[in-house]
């Protein structure tokens, strides 16, 4: 099947590639449309229309058709001007005409007959996309450098879209568009796949600071519903990230913002900053290698912020203890359920029982790099290439699994956590009415993880209701990894057919899933509570009601399992509810059992025309197929602990997880 889909691919954009050219398309780029008019109203066939980017002074030219119109496909967001003229006729220039990603500016151009060399200079840009079909908004490089955003994370953007929020996920904060769960939505980046291998989201999930320098983001556009059929792989929202590039001038920014502890709120416990500060810093430089020709930019920022945070979990000297220290002994009462009172329990039980010391404040420390390089080379009139690298390390101590109700044995470092992202695009013209747009694209996220140094493990807390658990979690165990890979190439092949604007295109994308969980590989218990967790830890010399033996009775006291409590009843319930081991804690099988390599195949075919059937009315439709080919399981399915329940009538599987090849999705605007 794998072989089949890749030579349906290959003959696609072998199909495509045929008529020479390059790319178009609206994931990286715009279009500038129109009509030119005489002043009658009549459409002026011939004449000669211009299109130049201010930046860097690359010009396009062509003419209008038997219905006057003109269409430029395939153009960097930037600032433009636009020359009509003909014989006859005066000279008309639109000045000044902002294209951002995504856009399609339509234009209406009336000339009048003249018969001195006379011109007519219009500045501004179209308020309205006449032609616009999906629900879209583009944020552009003066919002992006104007809006405050606190932390200076452009994904904190989106919120200023319709129908986006900001919701909680597994992994953090994460981007709802319309209610929908984060893993629906489809990141690019310069036209690259920029999508979490693991959780759904953005490269870099919500744990690292910035995962692109801000300074770096020319404009995105956060597409809501109705995408064309050049888009897919989500079923949420579509969110398209565009770099800056350098231009004829040499330029370049400096930054520096910084927090201090003195202008900062309590957090949002009511509990003050202590030790806080944050440096976020950076610059960018861009400008020209050769002019009108080739062209650099880059962009760097680094953030280094130290936060001391009160342990929440010690209220030493709280008066809503009746004791100050609570001892273990035989009567539960003295701890009971009050809160102060179990906390002060555990940390004397911790501190002489394994020298922890679990109520010191924990130190919070965010280092974040993040790194941009983007070069473009207008190769001749008919070629031009562009490519990006961007890279984010963060190292982020005690960030990753920091809870008020834990000790500070309960945090752990994510990092050195490292982004990497290549992105080539390669446009080619084959003819005034031919335009191809080539993409290949590779990015890398490795993030490893680690508990704290302790000397009791990280997931040791009060649980939920009243219940008390001790053990690691599964994601923090020694030696955690997740490493994911992906490898994206998309051709789309643009046609000029009268009012149509027709474009198709295939894509192949290989994502690849490498990662260890030590699921509770060293065990976890759950205990009824904390007075539980206390009697049945101490030693069995304490005497009865301590150790292993400890049982539990209707009072609330402890005894041995076996024996009689106060009221005569026999103790038959031990505080320990359940012990969780998924293998040995040693050894090869501990990371065999934990271990996982997963590669999955995305394949998609598209074919859309966009109808321009009146001035005033465009339909847009198209049909884009998709597939996705699952690995094989590592071990036969029928030797699998589920192996028996195969044969099973209610559970009709075969224990291997189909691969989805009928996917159409018509699209109409």
């Amino acid at each position: 099947m794998k072989n089949f889909m890749r030579c349906v691919v290959s003959v696609f954009l072998a199909m495509a590639l045929a008529g020479v050219a390059y790319p178009q398309t609206q994931i990286t780029t715009g279009t500038i449309q129109g009509t030119v008019l005489d002043q009658s109203g009549a459409v002026v066939t011939g004449a000669d229309i211009a299109v130049r980017n201010l930046g860097t002074q690359a010009e396009t030219a062509k003419k209008t058709d038997s219905d006057g119109r003109f269409v430029f496909l395939a153009l960097p967001p930037g600032q433009y001007s636009i020359t009509a003229s003909k014989e006859g006729f005066s000279r008309i220039i639109q000045k000044d005409l902002d294209l951002t990603v995504g856009q399609a500016v339509s234009l209406k151009l009336t000339l009048r007959i003249s018969s001195v060399n006379e011109t007519v200079e219009v500045t501004g840009t179209p308020v309205v996309e006449t032609t616009q079909t999906e629900s879209s908004t583009t944020l552009n490089e003066i919002t992006i450098s104007q809006t405050p955003i606190l932390g200076r994370k452009f994904e904190d953007f989106l919120t200023l879209t319709a129908g986006v929020s900001v919701v909680q996920g597994p992994d953090g904060d994460e981007i709802s568009f319309a209610g929908q769960r984060g893993v629906f939505n489809n990141i690019s980046l310069d036209g690259g796949d920029y999508n979490n291998g693991f959780f759904g989201e953005q490269v870099g999930g919500q744990r690292a600071a910035v995962d692109i320098t801000l300074d770096a983001v020319k404009e995105f556009q956060v597409v809501a519903s109705g995408a064309s059929a050049e888009f897919g792989r989500t079923a949420g929202g579509v969110v398209n990230v565009v770099t800056k590039s350098g231009t004829d001038d040499l330029h370049g920014t400096l930054f520096h913002y910084q927090r201090l502890q003195a202008l900062s709120a309590d957090t949002s416990d009511g509990k003050p900053l202590q030790d806080f500060h944050r440096e976020q810093f950076g610059g960018t430089l861009g400008g020209p290698i050769v002019k009108h020709k080739m062209f650099f930019f880059g962009a760097a920022e680094q953030i280094m912020e130290n936060l001391t945070r009160p342990n929440l979990s010690v209220q030493t000297g709280s008066t809503a203890c009746p004791v100050q220290a609570p001892t273990i002994t035989a009567n539960a009462a003295l701890i009971g359920s009050n809160t102060d009172c179990q906390r002060l329990a555990l940390l004397n039980f911790f501190q002489s029982s394994r020298n922890q010391q679990e109520g010191l404040p924990v130190q919070h420390l965010v280092r974040n790099t993040a790194l941009l390089g983007k070069y473009d080379w207008t190769i001749n009139s008919a070629n031009s290439l562009a490519a990006s690298y961007n890279f984010d390390r963060s190292n982020n101590a005690n960030q990753t699994f920091d809870v008020p109700t834990y000790g500070d044995s309960a945090n752990g470092t994510e990092g050195p956590a490292k982004i990497n992202s290549i992105n080539f695009n390669l446009f080619s013209t084959f003819s005034g009415k031919k335009v191809n747009e080539g993409h290949v694209s590779f990015s890398r996220e490795d993030r490893p993880r680690s508990a704290t140094k302790s000397n009791i493990p990280a997931d040791t807390a009060m649980g939920f209701g009243t219940t008390f658990r001790f053990g690691n979690p599964f994601f923090l165990e020694p030696n955690v990894n997740e490493l994911f890979k992906r490898t994206q190439v998309r051709d789309s092949f643009s046609i000029l057919a009268g009012r149509h604007t027709i474009k198709m295109g295939a894509e192949w994308l290989h994502s690849n899933n490498t990662q260890v969980f030590r699921g509770f590989f060293t065990g976890r218990y759950i205990f009824d509570s904390v007075a539980g967790f206390l009697h049945y830890a101490s030693p069995a010399s304490l005497g009865n009601g301590f150790g292993p033996a400890a049982g539990e009775c209707s009072d609330g006291s402890f005894v041995n399992l076996g024996t009689l409590c106060p009221d005569s009843t026999t103790a038959s319930v031990s505080p320990l509810l359940l012990y969780l081991q998924n293998a040995g804690t040693n050894g090869t099988t501990t990371d065999a059992a934990g271990a996982s390599n997963i590669s999955n195949e995305n394949y998609a075919l598209f074919l859309q025309d966009k109808w321009q059937i009146r001035p005033n009315l465009t339909l847009d439709y198209g049909l884009r197929w998709e597939a996705q080919i699952f690995p094989d399981p590592v071990i036969a399915p029928s030797q699998t602990a589920y192996g028996i329940n195969l044969s099973d009538p209610r559970f009709p599987s075969t224990g291997k997880i189909p691969n989805a090849t009928k996917m159409f999705q018509p699209r109409l605007g």
